[in-house]
Parts: structure tokens; C-alpha cells; sequence
């Protein structure tokens, strides 16, 4: 292998050249929007040959709108900056992996995965017809070598994909034991296949939640796709809902009470594909009650798989329960359109139990790269945040609101 610096225009970087099973490799880095933004073919063009699930967050659209809200500011040192890796084999792109350098408060540098903590899945994007885990082995040392950071640190990655083959078993891996939960729905014929699967009282509480909101008007129940007006408002009205939700409920709306969350989430593009009739992209649905939403979800589909993002209601109804209601709704509405999986994510909630029948492993993982990274890596990121974030979910409202004071006193 040989390494060389140079720039191939602004915001573009080539690294180094890589020799692997007698294919050239050439790595480049591109860390500025109007650059990244240059990517858009290629990048998109991966997407449709990747063979990876949980692959949404790596997405060209979802990336360049992070980017765009909140790796742009170069006045502020704690800004994220983008560091898109792209390797190539002829000048052509073979491998895509979007990450992002940051440095906290303490002045720890940390490469990590693009858009956390509003993206749910770390992943890559490649052509498996020249890109595999030696050649992803190798890339990552360069990555190392590169990095200016302390430390690499790898949120939520599925188990058995490719990012895990090419670690396989490096750094420091997290504590927590996160497993998505994920309605299979290519298992069933039908909708009513699936419903008679459920046990008698579940059957019996989701018609009666229905029929209490029946009692009190009209329901209706839409869904509408990016790039339209209802699309906007939708997601600006969910955003509100969510965060009283959450002060209601004596949680911290963080980044979701942002408005560059809310700009991100509005501006994001119809996503390409190579099938007219396959479905992709974000969307809302929303439940309405008299013409009213009581109930907005926030999700998007890739490659046949639903992300149940975000679901929101109206504070004034949840003794009604429109949120199981939608949710119903939203899994029906993905079986008659051919969705093949309906992913709840990976936060560990426990009503997701009985609306899903599948699991799946994510794995957070930190590769140390100096003495501050490992001290980070194996007290902070494996021990103390986790119990953390343990304690916190299960304290209740009026404890969270005490803890919430004192994180804000701990900050100051």
C-alpha cells in the first residue's frame, strides 16, 4: 500500500491508494457540503446495489439534509464536520461509508457515524462484485490513520453485516443489548392472516380501542408522501405533539425540539429507484378524527423495509389510545402495498412486544484510537452511560424531571 495527500478540489480529499487481492483502490474523503452534494449520482447508485438491510441512514437524502442543518456552521467548533469516505476502483465508486468528526465539551475528538443521534442504524454502502470485508479491513486502517480522532465509535450496527465482518471483534463493544424489534410480514397472505395469528385479547383490545374513538366522530386515515404541503405540516404538527408528549411525560425533547431537526425532517426528497412501481422514501401517516389529526407517524421505506421513525398524538386524546390505533393502521397499510418488514427500531420499549414477531441484534462498538479514546471508550461509552440511560428510562416522570435538573447542574 502506498499513501499519498493531495487535493482533488474544494471539500475533497484523496487519502491513500490501496492495493488489495490485486485490485488499485483509491480513497478519497469529502468533508463540505457543496462537495458531498456532488456525490448524489454515485452515492444513489449504491443505494440500488447494496445488498444490505438497515441501510436508510445511509442514504444520500437522509445524510446531505443532516449535513446541510447541522454540519454547516464553521464558526462553531463542536459542529460536526462531514467525512464522507469513498473508495474507488477505476474512478469508480465501490464503497460509501458517510461519518462525521466531532468533538465534545472535554475536547475528545470522536469520529462517528453521520446524523446520530437522529439516525438509527451505522451501516455502509458498497458493490459486492469487488467490496468485502479484507478489502473493508484494510480500508478501515486508513480510515484509523486518518481520523485526527480519539476514537471510532460505531452506533447500532445490524449483527452479521458487513461493518461487523471488517471489525470483527476490534475496540471496545457497549454493554447495552439493543435488539430491533421487526413485524415479518412476508409471512402472512393477507392482513387477516396476521390478525388471526394474535392471541383473542389482543384482538379484542385493538377493536375496542376503534370502536372509543368511533364513539366520537369520524375516522379517517392518510398518507402522504415528501415533497407535498400536507407532508410538511404533518411533520411540523408531529414534531409539537412529540415534544409535550415528552415534557408530559418528564423526558427532555433534545434534538427533536430543534429547529434544524424539523427544517431536515420537512426538506427531505422523494428517494430514487431503479423499479417504478417500488416504494421508497419518507412519508406520514396520520390518523384523523372529525377532520383533526389525533395520531401522525413518521417513517420511511427502503428496500421492502418500513422505519416506524416517530409516532406522535395529541395529548388531549391518549386516554383514547390513537397511537395503537395508527399503528395498526400503518402495518395494515404496509402489507397491502407489499412492504415485506416493518421496523420498530431498536429503543427498548415494551409494547413493541405484541406488534411485532421478529428481532434483530444491533451492535454499538468503539475503536480507541489514543489513551483518551480507550478511557472514553471503556468507563463512559460501556459502563456509566448505559447504566445511565438504564436508570433513566425507568424512573418514572417525577423522578426523570429530578434527574433532568440535575443533569442541567451537572452540565453547567
Amino acid at each position: 500500500m502506498t499513501s499519498e495527500n493531495s487535493t482533488l478540489g474544494s471539500g475533497i480529499k484523496r487519502l491513500s491508494k490501496l492495493t488489495v487481492e490485486g485490485h488499485t483502490l483509491e480513497l478519497q474523503c469529502y468533508n463540505n457540503i457543496s462537495a458531498i452534494s456532488s456525490l448524489k449520482d454515485e452515492w444513489q447508485a449504491l443505494e440500488l446495489v447494496c445488498p444490505e438491510d438497515f441501510t436508510y441512514f445511509q442514504s444520500y437524502n437522509w445524510c446531505i439534509e443532516y449535513y446541510k442543518q447541522f454540519a454547516d456552521d464553521l464558526t462553531d467548533r463542536h459542529c460536526p464536520i462531514p467525512q464522507v469516505f469513498i473508495l474507488r476502483k477505476d474512478q469508480k465508486p465501490i464503497m460509501l461509508w458517510p461519518l462525521m468528526r466531532i468533538q465534545s465539551r472535554t475536547g475528545l475528538k470522536i469520529l462517528a457515524t453521520a446524523t446520530e443521534p437522529l439516525g438509527q442504524y451505522s451501516n455502509l454502502l458498497f458493490d459486492t462484485s469487488v467490496f468485502n470485508a479484507k478489502t473493508g479491513q484494510a480500508l478501515l486502517k486508513k480510515v484509523i490513520e486518518h481520523s485526527k480522532a480519539d476514537l471510532i465509535s460505531l452506533n447500532n450496527y445490524p449483527q452479521g453485516c458487513l461493518i461487523d465482518k471488517i471489525i470483527d471483534g476490534q475496540g471496545i463493544q457497549e454493554n447495552s443489548k439493543l435488539e430491533s424489534s421487526i413485524l415479518d410480514l412476508s409471512k402472512y397472505k393477507s392482513w387477516e392472516a396476521y390478525t388471526q395469528t394474535l392471541s383473542r385479547g389482543q384482538r379484542k383490545s385493538r377493536r375496542r380501542n376503534i370502536t372509543k374513538l368511533e364513539a366520537e366522530g369520524s375516522l379517517t386515515y392518510k398518507v402522504h408522501n415528501a415533497e407535498t404541503e400536507e407532508y410538511s405540516n404533518l411533520i411540523s404538527l408531529a414534531l409539537e405533539m412529540k415534544k409535550q408528549w415528552l415534557l408530559e411525560t418528564g423526558r427532555k425533547p433534545g434534538i427533536l425540539a430543534d429547529a434544524c431537526t424539523k427544517a431536515m425532517f420537512t426538506n427531505l426528497q422523494m428517494s430514487q429507484s431503479s423499479k417504478q412501481d417500488q416504494i421508497a422514501g419518507s412519508m406520514v401517516h396520520a390518523l384523523f378524527l372529525n377532520d383533526l389529526p389525533v395520531a401522525i407517524e413518521f417513517g420511511m421505506i427502503e428496500n421492502s423495509r418500513y422505519y416506524s421513525y416517530l409516532g406522535a398524538i395529541d395529548w388531549d386524546w391518549k386516554d383514547y389510545s390513537p397511537g395503537k390505533v395508527q399503528l395498526a393502521m400503518a402495518q395494515e397499510w404496509c402489507m397491502n402495498k407489499g412492504i415485506k418488514n416493518f421496523d420498530l427500531l431498536h429503543d427498548p420499549s415494551k409494547y413493541k412486544s405484541s406488534w411485532t414477531n421478529h428481532t434483530h441484534k444491533v451492535i454499538s462498538r468503539n475503536i480507541p484510537i489514543t489513551y483518551k479514546g480507550y478511557i472514553y471508550s471503556k468507563l463512559w461509552k460501556t459502563h456509566i452511560r448505559p447504566k445511565l440511560k438504564t436508570i433513566y428510562h425507568f424512573a418514572g416522570t417525577r423522578n426523570r424531571d429530578r434527574l433532568n435538573k440535575l443533569a442541567g447542574i451537572f452540565q453547567k
